[in-house]
């Protein structure tokens, strides 16, 4: 099994590259119970957590990863990921913000059952 930094990291690949091109294939991350914290606003649930990724209205969104960082939580397998970078929506200037990922292990993959997101302002 590869190491928890490396699977951090594949994890904020495929997140971010998925958020970026097709936002629908990141379901797949969550469940009936993840949970969603987006800017103090929170939602539960894959549908309801999908709903505010469709309502975003930028066209286009990429995060750049500044920094990756990963600890194994305490359920088995589980872990905590935190990133820092800059987001860029359309032609937008580029905005800090920080994330934080808690992965489980589910049926050979992994769930995001806790996502918190902030933009850095001010």
């Amino acid at each position: 099994m590869a190491d928890f930094n490396t699977l951090g990291l594949q994890f904020a690949q495929f997140y971010y590259n998925g958020f970026q091109s097709n936002r629908e294939s990141l379901r797949v991350l969550f469940n009936a119970d993840s949970m969603l914290t987006f800017e103090s606003d929170h939602f539960k649930g894959a549908d309801a957590i999908m709903v505010k990724f469709h309502s975003l209205t930028a066209q286009s969104i990429v995060h750049h990863i500044l920094t990756l960082d990963v600890q194994p939580s305490t359920t088995q397998g589980s872990m905590i990921i935190l990133v820092t970078g800059q987001l860029q929506m359309d032609q937008d200037a580029p905005l800090k913000f920080s994330q934080v990922f808690h992965l489980i292990p589910a049926a050979g993959s992994y769930v995001c059952t806790n996502n918190l997101f902030r933009l850095n302002l001010g």
